[in-house]
């Protein structure tokens, strides 16, 4: 089992928890955005889980699914929803395994290049940008008085009832 099976879980759980919160959010609510952030409410978990499905496709060696989350398509957040359980559960599986974190990784990049990477730059990147647009949700939740689902690692750790 991987080293990076707890980080792994921890961003399956904090990003579907927030994509299952945006989806019950009325159209207004997805439609807001504040200074700092990507974009709207929408567009940036959409953002989230359509980046999570290229990092998934550039693990395994083959292109994303055809009904993969995409920022220039999708537009269904219950799809959006659905995609973050299906890549949560191929993450899982994947941190089940021993991992060559030193093998480079070739992912196709939006213009078309290639770019070669280590897999382990690769899943820390993968880690950051989750933690680092859940954050801009939040504060795009906040700048707007809407109580955000709690998502720390803490919560989470409560939720699987690890913390006393």
């Amino acid at each position: 089992m991987s080293d990076l099976k707890v980080p792994i879980e921890y961003d399956n759980w904090a990003t579907e928890r927030l994509a299952q919160f945006c989806e019950a959010l009325s159209p207004d609510q997805r439609a807001l955005t504040t200074p700092g952030t990507m974009g709207t409410v929408e567009a940036t978990v959409i953002h989230l889980v359509g980046a999570k499905e290229r990092y998934a496709a550039a693990l395994r060696g083959t292109p994303p699914p055809d009904d993969a989350v995409r920022e220039t398509t999708t537009k269904d957040l219950g799809h959006v929803v659905a995609r973050a359980k299906k890549l949560s559960e191929w993450f899982s599986g994947f941190a089940q395994g021993e991992l060559e974190l030193e093998k480079i990784i070739e992912r196709r990049l939006a213009d078309g290049t290639t770019q070669r990477v280590p897999m382990e730059i690769l899943l820390t990147q993968h880690l950051h940008h989750g933690n680092e647009h859940r954050a801009q949700l939040g504060s795009i939740f906040g700048a707007h008085g809407i109580e955000p689902p709690h998502f720390s690692a803490f919560d989470w750790g409560r939720e699987r009832g690890d913390l006393t």
